[in-house]
C-alpha cells in the first residue's frame, strides 16, 4: 500500500468487508502490507486495525499486497507487493482465524485468463486444505477458511448483504 492510493476505491470494498464481518470475526491488518505512517490513516479509512501480533479471540486477517497473489509456483514473493499460496494456508490455521481476505490484483499476461488464473489459486489452496473463493470484480479478493461449513457462512453474510452470488468465484 502507497499513500498515492489511499483513498481509492479498493478502500471502499474494504471498508465494507470489515462492516459485514465485523460482528461475526471483526478484521484486522496484516502490517507486513501497510507501511508503519500509514497505519491511522488506513484504520480511519477502512476500519480496519493494522496489527504486528497475533490476535486473540476470533478473528479475519487482510492481506493488502500492492500486487496480490504468486501464482502456484512462482518463487518470488516480493516484500508488500506479492503473497504466496502458502502463505495464506499458513494463515488460514493461526489460532483464532476464522478467514483470511487477501486482495488479488496480479495478472500474468503469460498464463492465461484472470478467471483461469484464480482457478489455478483456489485449485492450489484446495490441495493444502483451504476452502476459499473468490470475490471477482475490478477489485478482487480472495476469501479463504479452514471448513466447507464456515465458507458457506461466510458466503451466507456476503450475499446476505447485497453481494451478487454471481460475483462469488469457486474453484469447478
Amino acid at each position: 500500500m502507497h499513500r498515492k492510493y489511499l483513498g481509492d476505491s479498493y478502500d471502499a470494498v474494504k471498508r465494507m468487508w470489515q462492516q459485514i464481518l465485523s460482528p461475526w470475526a471483526p478484521i484486522f491488518a496484516v502490517s507486513r502490507f501497510i507501511p508503519d505512517d500509514l497505519h491511522t490513516d488506513f484504520t480511519r479509512l477502512t476500519g480496519i486495525e493494522v496489527v504486528y501480533e497475533a490476535v486473540k479471540g476470533r478473528h479475519s486477517l487482510l492481506n493488502d499486497p500492492d500486487v496480490g497473489i504468486r501464482l502456484p509456483g512462482r518463487a518470488n514473493q516480493s516484500e508488500g507487493k506479492h503473497i504466496s499460496i502458502d502463505t495464506i494456508a499458513s494463515q488460514v490455521y493461526q489460532p483464532g482465524v476464522a478467514c483470511v481476505i487477501t486482495f488479488d490484483q496480479s495478472n500474468y499476461r503469460d498464463e492465461g485468463s484472470l478467471k483461469g488464473q484464480r482457478i489455478l489459486k483456489l485449485r492450489e489452496l484446495a490441495r493444502q486444505r483451504v476452502h476459499s473463493f473468490y470475490y471477482a470484480s475490478h477489485a478482487s479478493f480472495l476469501f479463504s477458511t479452514r471448513s466447507t461449513a464456515t465458507t458457506k457462512l461466510l458466503q451466507g453474510r456476503l450475499i446476505r448483504a447485497g453481494i451478487p452470488k454471481a460475483r462469488l468465484e469457486l474453484a469447478r
